[in-house]
């Protein structure tokens, strides 16, 4: 009866806005959306800015079956988007995904770019282009220096740093169909020393991956495009403890003294029944033969079972 008296007696309060600043922050942080947080600026005074502290994610993905007018209204929405979380404190995550690049575009990706790793300072950022008529983003010069991000993904963009890459807090990094050339992996690899997670999926034109530092365990390659049949992927990656090779592959080469460290190995390899291939597999068994736990893709299992 005591409590229930305590109970009654402060039912005219607001008992949820005498808890702390970081409870109520922590109690924002799970609501479903970053709309939904703002929303509650409405409810009394002391939340009127409370919003603005809470960690949120801003996630723009566009039209991808739209027609050009649909393509500039949600351009021209981003914008409002970016005008409307300016004052917010914490912005997280920044993911710009399935844009139909064109040259004319540009300038108003370089301000999302600028707005997401110079303004907001995000640690995780996203920016997947779809290519239209062969036109391909230039990433800009002054990205690739931020000791903030931790997790990057770049989708048809073009990376060409001239000068040296800071990416000091990263740990994982994702490129997808793009161009690479051997040096300007080299160069981001180097201005990434606590990278932990790499992953290549449909990239093109490097020849040699080598991976010195300790600290990069993880190693996903997808869809290797080799554009010189007289030349292949060769991986030195003596830390490594982690690799996956998925897709059509056949032109990456390892030796086992190159990934002394590796544990896991995943082949989900898919060819045809050509006999050059299957000395192919038979060379990357050998190779990852010290593996304590081996994963083969359904064309490894059956290609296998087909000749033994």
């Amino acid at each position: 009866m005591e409590m229930k008296r305590k109970i009654m007696a402060r039912g005219d309060q607001d008992r949820l806005s005498d808890l702390s600043d970081p409870i109520l922050l922590h109690i924002l942080s799970m609501l479903p959306n970053s709309k939904a947080v703002v929303r509650t600026s409405v409810l009394s005074r002391k939340w009127r800015l409370l919003w603005m502290s809470v960690p949120i994610s801003l996630d723009f993905d566009f039209p991808i079956h739209g027609s050009e007018n649909d393509n500039l209204f949600y351009l021209a929405s981003t914008y409002r988007e970016l005008y409307y979380w300016r004052n917010c404190e914490k912005i997280q995550r920044f993911r710009l995904w399935r844009l139909r690049y064109e040259d004319r575009f540009a300038k108003d990706i370089d301000l999302w770019v600028h707005f997401a790793i110079k303004v907001a300072n995000v640690e995780s950022f996203a920016l997947g282009i779809i290519d239209t008529n062969d036109q391909r983003y230039e990433f800009p010069q002054f990205a690739y220096k931020n000791t903030k991000l931790r997790d990057l993904a770049l989708w048809y963009c073009q990376l060409n740093p001239t000068g040296s890459v800071n990416w000091n807090s990263l740990v994982s990094l994702s490129l997808g169909s793009l161009p690479l050339t051997d040096g300007v992996m080299e160069e981001v690899l180097s201005g990434c020393p606590n990278l932990e997670c790499l992953e290549l999926d449909c990239v093109s034109g490097i020849h040699r991956l080598e991976i010195s530092s300790m600290k990069l365990r993880e190693l996903s390659i997808q869809d290797y495009i080799n554009e010189n049949p007289d030349l292949w992927l060769e991986i030195l990656a003596p830390y490594i403890q982690n690799l996956e090779l998925w897709g059509d592959s056949s032109e990456i080469r390892i030796r086992q003294r190159n990934v002394a460290s590796l544990v896991t190995a995943v082949l989900h390899l898919n060819f045809g029944n050509l006999e050059k291939e299957f000395s192919y597999l038979k060379e990357l068994l050998d190779c990852v033969c010290h593996v304590e736990n081996l994963e083969l893709g359904p064309w490894c299992i059956e290609d296998l079972l087909s000749r033994y």
